[in-house]
């Protein structure tokens, strides 16, 4: 799934985290949507649409690009549906 992230967003998102997180290039971006990844409750987010529910995958983020004001992203569709959620709480 392709979504567009704009910088703002990645910046709330960032607060997700114990740490600073700087996002200047794609595999900054890329990176930290990996890490992201690892805290989505798996078991959670309706999964069995995506494939076997019991087995995680290896990634959640697959390229990033840079476009105005933020980046392209093709992620795991029920990766989309947890920053979604997470997106929404911070409104």
């Amino acid at each position: 799934m392709r979504i567009k992230l704009s910088s703002t967003q990645l910046n709330g998102l960032s607060h997700q985290l114990p740490f600073e997180v700087v996002l200047k290039e794609p595999r900054d971006v890329r990176g930290f949507l990996e890490i992201l990844g690892r805290n989505m409750p798996w078991d959670g987010m309706g999964l069995n649409k995506f494939g076997d529910p019991l087995k995680k995958p290896n990634r959640v983020a697959f390229s990033v690009e840079v476009v105005d004001g933020g980046f392209i992203c093709d992620i795991h569709p029920a990766f989309a549906c947890y920053i979604s959620n997470l997106l929404t709480v911070e409104k």
